[in-house]
């Protein structure tokens, strides 16, 4: 292996899906490592089919779901400590020694990646943000009053090693953090080497049963946040009819709430939304959602024009605890600028009900 290799972080299955995408375009034929962590639900099996693939010169592994709530708020003097001990740290949770990398591509600013750059510092590798849904558009990570870790010392330096971020549209970011945006090239419908990587991947098998209207659940429950969004999946499945109504539920959710209340029937497709666009004709679907990420990927991802309902008019609760109101700009900018014409929000239940009928509801 040569001194110099790049790295790839993934933590879940948009995350893998979008490395795959970046190691065919951006990152062909340079030497890269892969790197799966415990947050990655799966992530054994995906470990088999990667190396199966050669598609990378190494795979890591890190147990760092716990490490990551880690080091992040408190005393600024505990947290200094904790970076002191990275190296003990990292002989526990990797399952193999990093190399000396000139390039690292990341998702998340958790104390993994933190810690990472710390380690690395010194050689002032290039630390490379790609996209992570929504909340790479809107969020300052880096914030100093966002979190205690970002005005320590050691937790300001992977700042200092960002070069840019990669996202498929950057002129939605509205972050205010300075970093630049880069574009990320769409993924093409027609690139069939990629579409069967992802395939061997993911292990992707074709659903064999699809309800015309697909409701994309989010986190809510995960994040402990109140909501009214089962009372807004009820509503949809009444308008649209018994049998046509699917839920997708979100994999960070532990239950599966809205099967277990009886709105639908149970999910039975494990492998990420990205590739079921990827391996069919999406647009014989109408996706309903609060505001989840998965409903605009289509767009901003493959530049398809699905149709999509969003919610988060007749939402109650916040999405996001800090940065709500940037989502809300967010979410607005892609209404009036880069949505289709087959993009509904309605801000009334009668117009809901209104466009779900239109669209094909009872």
């Amino acid at each position: 292996m040569k001194e110099k290799a790049t790295l790839m972080i993934v933590n879940s299955v948009y995350q893998l899906f979008t490395a795959l995408h970046i190691r065919h375009t951006l990152l062909r034929g340079k030497q890269t490592e892969l790197l799966l962590t415990d947050l990655l639900p799966g992530a054994s099996d995906y470990t088999q089919r990667l190396q199966e693939s050669r598609l990378f010169e190494r795979i890591l592994y890190a147990k760092t779901a716990k490490l990551c709530r880690q080091y992040v708020s408190g005393e600024a003097e505990k947290i200094k400590e904790g970076y002191e001990k990275t190296d003990s740290i990292f002989r526990w949770i990797l399952n193999d020694e990093p190399a000396d990398y000139e390039a690292v591509y990341f998702a998340n600013f958790d104390t993994f990646s933190r810690m990472l750059a710390c380690r690395l510092y010194e050689r002032h590798p290039q630390f490379i943000w790609y996209e992570d849904g929504f909340s790479s558009y809107v969020i300052d990570y880096l914030k100093e009053d966002r979190a205690m870790v970002n005005r320590t010392e050691e937790g300001k330096k992977i700042g200092e090693l960002v070069t840019n971020t990669l996202l498929y549209e950057p002129r939605l970011a509205m972050r205010g953090d300075g970093i630049p945006n880069r574009r990320l090239p769409k993924v093409s419908l027609g690139n069939q080497r990629l579409r069967e990587c992802m395939n061997a991947v993911f292990a992707y098998q074709k659903p064999q049963q699809w309800e015309d209207f697909l409701f994309l659940e989010q986190s809510f429950r995960a994040e402990g946040i109140t909501t009214n969004d089962l009372s807004l999946m009820e509503e949809c499945r009444h308008t649209i009819g018994e049998g046509r109504f699917l839920v997708k539920p979100h994999p960070r959710n532990k239950e599966n709430t809205a099967f277990e209340q009886g709105l639908t029937r149970k999910y039975d497709c494990d492998v990420p939304w990205e590739l079921i666009l990827l391996n069919g004709d999406a647009r014989r679907w109408n996706l309903l959602t609060v505001c989840s990420n998965a409903a605009l990927t289509g767009r901003l991802v493959f530049g398809l024009d699905i149709p999509t309902v969003m919610l988060y008019r007749l939402f109650l609760g916040k999405v996001l605890w800090k940065e709500d109101a940037v989502l809300m700009r967010y979410l607005r900018k892609f209404w009036r600028e880069f949505s289709g014409r087959h993009y509904y929000v309605p801000g009334t239940v009668y117009e809901l009900r209104n466009i779900l009928e239109y669209l094909g509801g009872r």
